[in-house]
């Protein structure tokens, strides 16, 4: 959810809340007021009716208009004086209304009567229904007003931010540069890009000493492994070494050769994120797929493996030893990690291809699969295969997925 439709929310929810609220207090205070202001004309009524008594001796006579009704009951005891609100029917409009109604007692001659007073609430109602309206056209326009408001100033307020945002979007640890962020009159927001431009100059600088340091000691490297390669397989030419000392320099031979194959792979790698591999072009995947099939004949041929392969074209613009690597790695798993006369399945087409092999081991672990240094049971290889894999695939923006189905691993490269 973005931060403008979280804080429209927030902030047309709490104006509702408070609006309603005080629209519901509004009408009842205004109903009040309404209601007091009929009870004082009631009250105005019967001062005149107890003036009327008191000047003529006698009753003042009954009305019936359509907002005023006056009646008088003899009755023998003192009613209590009281405003109530009752349905009225009016004779002259032949229909009940709503009315505000003051009761009290009067007394002519010794005769007690109740005076019923009653003035219709309609005009009332009718007053409260405008103002109700009037009052939800005004919410109405009010919310139109801080909608539009809201989202003015949210963009005038966080346009500093969003302009942080897309420059650390930008940010690129192999070629970091200078992290530009400009001035702004909100002081949280200069303090944020203050940290940030610290935190990444301190970042690339790190990085790059690590770069360089992993750099140098690959190359540096290369050298005494080349010299031990050499010197060991001089003295395993040697004639006088007894089987035992034969049996020692070969763990060393192949302990050498591993950590050549390790300094190799982690060199590739350094390369790739540097993206030092950028003569590129378009290259036929499927050709590729069958070439590599050939490189590895001898070894399909002494596992006794059946390949089927069912190969149309399929094409990607990349870096020819990148290609070669991609599918080496995957082919040499699936060749590796197969059964004695198992088989391997190779498809491509489109912009995809696939390699599946038979394998009696349980299905891998996808969160993981794709890690440095993360190895199968029983593997003896180094576990930067994968890894090479996945970050040549994320170099050019390909998608490589694994699926375990019928004991067959499967390794699918979308590009």
């Amino acid at each position: 959810m973005k931060l403008q439709v979280k804080y429209n929310r927030a902030t047309i929810s709490a104006a509702v809340f408070v609006l309603l609220m005080g629209s519901i207090s509004y009408y009842f205070l205004l109903r009040y007021i309404l209601i007091k202001e009929l009870d004082d004309s009631l009250k105005v009524e019967e001062q005149e009716i107890i003036h009327h008594i008191q000047t003529q001796k006698n009753l003042p006579e009954e009305t019936q208009f359509r907002d005023q009704q006056i009646h008088f009951i003899p009755t023998a005891n003192k009613e209590r004086r009281r405003f109530v609100t009752t349905e009225v029917f009016n004779k002259s409009e032949k229909e009940s209304q709503i009315s505000r109604q003051l009761i009290f007692p009067v007394s002519v001659n010794g005769q007690q009567y109740t005076a019923l007073v009653s003035k219709s609430e309609e005009e009332t109602e009718d007053m409260l229904i405008l103002i109700g309206f009037v009052t939800a056209g005004v919410i109405l326009l009010l919310f139109i007003f801080l909608f539009i408001a809201n989202r003015i100033l949210f963009q005038k307020i966080w346009k500093p931010f969003y302009a942080t945002l897309s420059a650390m979007k930008q940010f690129n640890l192999s070629n970091p540069g200078k992290l530009i962020l400009k001035k702004n009159e909100i002081n949280e927001f200069n303090d944020l890009n203050t940290a940030l431009g610290e935190m990444t100059q301190k970042v690339a600088q790190d990085y790059q000493s690590l770069k360089t340091f992993a750099d140098n000691a690959s190359h540096e490297m290369q050298t005494p492994l080349a010299v031990i390669n050499s010197k060991l397989d001089l003295l395993i030419q040697d004639q006088e070494l007894t089987e035992k000392n034969m049996q020692h320099l070969q763990s060393i031979y192949d302990s050498i050769s591993k950590l050549t194959r390790l300094n190799q792979s982690l060199l590739l790698m350094t390369k790739i994120e540097n993206q030092q591999f950028r003569d590129a072009k378009k290259l036929r995947i499927d050709e590729l797929l069958n070439e590599q099939l050939s490189h590895f004949e001898e070894l399909i041929n002494s596992k006794q493996l059946r390949v089927s392969t069912s190969l149309e074209k399929s094409e990607a613009f990349m870096n020819p030893m990148l290609a070669d690597i991609l599918i080496n790695n995957i082919l040499a798993n699936a060749i590796r990690h197969n059964v004695q006369a198992g088989r391997i399945e190779i498809e491509s087409g489109g912009n995809y291809f696939a390699i599946s092999n038979h394998s009696n081991t349980n299905p891998l672990d996808k969160q993981s699969i794709f890690h440095r240094f993360q190895k199968g049971n029983g593997s003896d290889g180094l576990g930067l295969g994968l890894a090479i894999v996945k970050q040549i695939c994320e170099l050019y923006g390909f998608q490589v997925g694994y699926t375990f189905n019928n004991q067959m691993h499967a390794f699918r490269v979308k590009m």
